[in-house]
């Protein structure tokens, strides 16, 4: 049994952001409209305090040849050690913000782009969610998975500690 949370406003961008640091990379999707379409793992370098997600991508990918045609991108998060789940429907922006790329960067971002931030195919996307769901536990997983087995060894029925919900960013 689990219970339903939806979140708004400070509340839902703080889960989003709680739930992106622990499980930072996503299949990042876009060119929706396409079957299938076009997925590849990326990583959140940033959740803002309005709730979008940045990435890095090159100009020259398939990704952003997608996005400039479509701005509509899909987000999966998947974190099964913690059981927690996370998708995010939204609409992307491709940045050149210098300023920004700056103060992203790191080290691990350099190993696909190792010409550093200055490197004309650096790129940003900025996701801004329109529409978001997450899939938790109020207890961790050992625990979880304790009161689901005695659920099925006793034929009762259990509470989980599953939550659930809608982020209203």
């Amino acid at each position: 049994m689990s219970s339903t949370q939806n979140l708004n406003g400070k509340d839902a961008v703080e889960k989003l952001r709680q739930l992106t640091k622990d499980t930072p990379v996503c299949m990042f999707g876009s060119g929706l409209a396409n079957v299938p379409m076009h997925l590849c793992p990326m990583q959140v370098q940033e959740v803002d305090p309005q709730g979008s997600l940045w990435f890095f991508s090159g100009a020259d990918s398939v990704h952003n040849g997608y996005l400039a045609a479509d701005p509509q991108t899909q987000l999966i998060f998947c974190n099964a050690d913690r059981i927690e789940y996370l998708t995010v429907f939204g609409e992307t922006t491709i940045s050149r913000d210098r300023e920004r790329i700056e103060r992203l960067w790191s080290k691990f971002v350099e190993a696909w782009f190792p010409d550093g931030p200055g490197d004309p195919n650096v790129t940003l996307l900025c996701v801004r969610p329109v529409l978001a769901h997450y899939w938790d536990t109020e207890n961790g997983k050992l625990i979880t998975f304790a009161k689901i087995l005695t659920a099925a060894v006793t034929g009762g029925a259990t509470d989980d500690g599953a939550v659930d919900g809608k982020l209203d960013l």
